[in-house]
């Protein structure tokens, strides 16, 4: 059964707060005296964010898996799926008023507060990840040991997106080109084990890119 959540209370808990909102203007690159217009477009999502936003996760079945740790082992240098890991299939969205305040702002011509709506959203829905982590250690004996992502890998292609979304929600929708309605989407097949000595810290764990500003580090959010 579809388990649907409010977005991460943690999170939104935070969203408006001096350090997050410092942390966004300092990775996006925002000067000082933008500090804020950063503020009162953060304060202008929140309650938006607070009714709209949510995730949603069920189990992918382990008959849909029989390619995965065959296909993954012909990469060079990559492991298979640790020992009696199962799947589910998630979503996270900030909903559908997050698009329209976002499209409201660029009608104005308020395109600084439009990009500013896209750099709040994108680390919110990045921080996302961790406490996705943290709710499954929490809620279930196993622990989030890789993500895959529908068109990043061979065995997971971008052709699965409608079909994960017609089993997850209805209100996360894609058109023919897979993009995600509302934008500020994201849907992804965990992997859980419950070996200790395979934990993912994030989804960047794996990727390479270790000078992307996007990068996940260890610990995003404060043990709470």
């Amino acid at each position: 059964m579809v388990q649907r959540e409010p977005f991460f209370p943690i999170l939104l808990g935070e969203f408006a707060s001096t350090a997050f909102l410092e942390s966004v203007r300092i990775k996006f690159h925002f000067g000082e005296e933008q500090a804020g217009q950063i503020r009162e477009v953060a304060e202008e999502m929140l309650p938006v964010l607070q009714k709209e936003a949510f995730f949603v996760r069920t189990a992918y079945p382990a008959e849909n898996l029989s390619h995965v740790e065959i296909s993954d082992a012909k990469e060079a240098g990559a492991q298979s799926a640790p020992a009696h890991s199962i799947y589910e299939k998630a979503a996270m969205s900030l909903g559908q008023g997050v698009d329209i305040l976002q499209e409201s702002y660029s009608e104005m011509g308020l395109l600084l507060q439009s990009y500013i709506v896209e750099a709040l959203s994108g680390e919110l829905l990045m921080r996302g990840y961790d406490a996705y982590n943290r709710y499954i250690a929490a809620h279930t004996d196993r622990h989030v040991a890789r993500y895959h992502f529908p068109g990043s890998e061979d065995s997971f292609p971008l052709h699965m997106l409608p079909k994960l979304l017609q089993d997850l929600t209805q209100e996360i929708t894609c058109n023919e080109a897979f993009c995600m309605l509302p934008k500020k989407s994201v849907v992804f097949i965990s992997e859980l084990t419950q070996e200790e000595t395979v934990r993912c810290q994030g989804i960047c764990d794996g990727c390479g890119n270790m000078t992307c500003p996007n990068r996940v580090g260890e610990n995003t959010l404060n043990s709470k």
